[in-house]
């Protein structure tokens, strides 16, 4: 069993690796954000490891999954700070609906 870091880049193609298959290189790199340098890279070694399989073309890098037993471990991040919402004087809004409703509220015709 090979237990990845729920955070890491390898998780996150792992996690795109066992949703589909077929895929490429290329694929994989618009669909976690890397650069396909950086995936290239990360599927070389995780080839070494015996994790996956590359059939190499001249353009394209197609990806197989050897093993299926993958857990991911770890927290997962969440948002650090609170969103700071802005404090509203309500005071304004109710005068400002007060003013249009007085002037919707006056006879058209007399």
């Amino acid at each position: 069993m090979v237990q990845l870091d729920s955070g890491s880049k390898e998780a996150m193609i792992v996690s795109v690796l066992l949703k589909r298959y077929p895929i490429d290189d290329q694929e994989i790199a618009t669909m976690t954000g890397l650069s396909i340098k950086e995936v290239r890279r990360l599927l070389k070694g995780m080839e070494d490891r015996g994790w996956l399989l590359l059939d190499r073309l001249p353009d394209r890098h197609y990806v197989r999954l050897l093993r299926r037993d993958f857990t991911f471990v770890g927290r997962v991040q969440t948002q650090k700070r609170p969103v700071k919402h802005k404090n509203r004087d309500r005071s304004k809004d109710r005068i400002k609906e007060k003013i249009l409703r007085d002037e919707h509220d006056v006879i058209m015709y007399a």
